[in-house]
C-alpha cells in the first residue's frame, strides 16, 4: 500500500507540475465560449469591382444558399468580405507610377455587383464585411511598381484582379514598400479607414460592423481606427500577425487568438480556421469533417474561401455543386445546425445567457475535456503523465451523468 501511495504522489505532482506550466491555457479554453448547437458560415473574401459575369456569380450563390435552411428556417449565410476599389492601372502609369488612382464599387459600371449584393443582404443569405478599400496599401503598390515590370504589366490589365497580386503586396495593413515591413502611421491609417467607412456608407447604406484583416496582418492601430468607425468584430485565424519578414513572408505571430476574446474597446474576435477553397482541391467531406470536429469541441465553424473559386472559369461549376454538396452533408448530418452571420456569432459571444450558449456543467465539462485533448500545447504533458488515454472515458463519464444536458435544440 505505502507503495503504491508513494507512486499516486509521485503521479499527482507529475501532472500538476506538467499542466501547472499550462495554467493559461487551461483557463483559456474553460473561458473560450461553448455552444449548444453546430454553427456553419461560409466567408467568402475579396468580392469588389469586377465584370458583369461576377454579379451574375453573386445571384447564382444567391439562390444556391437559399435553398439550404436550417430548422429554424434561416437560410445558409455566406458573408462577403468586400473589397471596395481596385488601382486604376492606366491612370497610375500615366502618372509613371507617383500618383495612386482608384476605381470603385460605387461607379455606374459596377452597379449590377453592387446590387447583387444588397439583394443578397436583403434575403438573409449575404452579410457584408470590411476586407479593406483596396487589396493593398496603395504607396506600397506604387513602389513596388517604379521598379517591377511583372507589376506594371497587371496595372496596365483592365481586367486584372487583386488575387493575382504578389502575396506580400495583399497585405493592406503594412508598409512592404521595403521588407521587412514597417508598420504604418496612424494618422494615414484612420484617413484610410475613415475613407473605407465613409465609402461603404455611400454604396450600401452604412458599414459593416465586421471586419476581416488582408491576409491576417493587422496591429492595434488599425484595430483601435475600425473600433473607432463601428467595426465590433474581427475575424481572425487563430492568430495576430503584425507584417511581413525579410522574405516576404509573415512575421511570427505576436499572439494566439480565441473565439470570444476582446481586443481594443472592446472589439470582439472570432476564429475562422476551417477552409474550403473548391479551386485548390477541398471538397465537401472536408466541410462535414470540419463541422464534425469543431461542434465536439464547442465552436462554431467558419469556412474560408475566396472570389476566385467561383468566378474561373474552370471550377466556377465545379465550386458551386460542391458548395451545395458541402451544406446538403452538413444539414443530414447536423440537423441542428444553425445558420447565422458573423456579426450575429458576435452578438452570442456577447450574451452569456444566449440560447446558442452551452450552460449546462456536465456538457461544459466534457466539451472542454475534448479542447484538453485537442489542443497542440497539452499534447505533449498530457501523454507524459497519461492523461492523454484517460480523458476520452472522462468525456464518457461527464456526457453519462446528464445525458439530456446537451441535448434539445434551442433557438438561434
Amino acid at each position: 500500500m505505502l507503495v503504491i501511495g508513494s507512486l499516486l504522489i509521485a503521479w499527482l505532482v507529475l501532472t500538476a507540475l506538467l499542466l501547472g506550466r499550462q495554467a493559461s491555457t487551461l483557463r483559456a479554453l474553460w473561458r473560450e465560449p461553448m455552444l449548444a448547437r453546430p454553427i456553419l458560415i461560409v466567408e467568402s473574401d475579396d468580392w469588389g469591382p469586377g465584370p458583369a459575369a461576377d454579379a451574375a456569380l453573386l445571384v447564382r450563390l444567391h439562390h444556391l444558399l437559399a435553398a439550404f435552411r436550417d430548422a429554424d428556417g434561416r437560410p445558409a449565410v455566406m458573408t462577403l468580405g468586400v473589397v471596395l476599389g481596385k488601382p486604376d492601372g492606366a491612370a497610375i502609369l500615366a502618372a509613371d507610377c507617383r500618383v495612386y488612382y482608384r476605381h470603385s464599387l460605387g461607379e455606374t459600371r459596377y452597379a449590377p455587383i453592387a446590387d447583387a449584393m444588397r439583394a443578397g443582404c436583403a434575403a438573409g443569405v449575404f452579410a457584408l464585411q470590411r476586407h479593406g478599400l483596396e487589396h493593398c496599401w496603395p504607396q506600397s503598390l506604387l513602389g513596388h511598381a517604379r521598379t517591377d515590370e511583372r507589376l506594371r504589366r497587371w496595372l496596365a490589365d483592365p481586367d486584372a484582379r487583386s488575387e493575382a497580386l504578389p502575396s506580400t503586396l495583399q497585405s493592406r495593413w503594412a508598409d512592404t514598400g521595403a521588407l521587412p515591413s514597417t508598420p504604418l502611421p496612424a494618422r494615414a491609417v484612420a484617413a484610410a479607414v475613415t475613407d473605407e467607412q465613409t465609402l461603404f456608407a455611400s454604396i450600401f447604406g452604412r458599414a459593416p460592423s465586421v471586419a476581416v484583416p488582408n491576409t491576417f496582418v493587422w496591429n492595434e492601430t488599425v484595430e483601435r481606427a475600425w473600433a473607432a468607425s463601428g467595426v465590433r468584430c474581427v475575424v481572425t485565424c487563430g492568430r495576430q500577425f503584425e507584417g511581413r519578414a525579410a522574405d516576404g513572408a509573415l512575421m511570427p505571430p505576436s499572439r494566439t487568438i480565441r473565439n470570444g476574446d476582446q481586443g481594443v474597446d472592446s472589439v470582439r474576435y472570432v476564429v475562422r480556421d476551417a477552409y474550403f477553397e473548391p479551386i485548390r482541391g477541398h471538397r465537401a467531406e472536408q466541410v462535414w469533417q470540419a463541422v464534425a470536429q469543431r461542434t465536439a469541441l464547442g465552436r462554431p465553424t467558419l469556412l474560408e474561401t475566396h472570389r476566385e473559386s467561383f468566378i474561373d472559369p474552370g471550377c466556377a461549376e465545379a465550386a458551386l455543386a460542391e458548395l451545395g454538396r458541402a451544406l446538403g452533408g452538413v444539414l443530414e448530418r447536423h440537423p441542428d445546425v444553425c445558420f447565422v452571420s458573423t456579426e450575429q456569432l458576435a452578438d452570442v459571444f456577447d450574451d452569456p445567457q444566449a440560447a446558442l450558449r452551452q450552460r449546462s456543467l456536465p456538457a461544459r465539462s466534457a466539451i472542454f475535456l475534448r479542447r484538453l485533448r485537442a489542443e497542440a500545447a497539452l499534447s505533449r504533458p498530457l501523454k507524459l503523465c497519461g492523461l492523454y488515454l484517460v480523458l476520452p472515458l472522462a468525456v464518457r463519464l461527464a456526457e453519462a451523468v446528464t445525458p439530456s444536458a446537451a441535448g434539445g435544440r434551442r433557438g438561434c
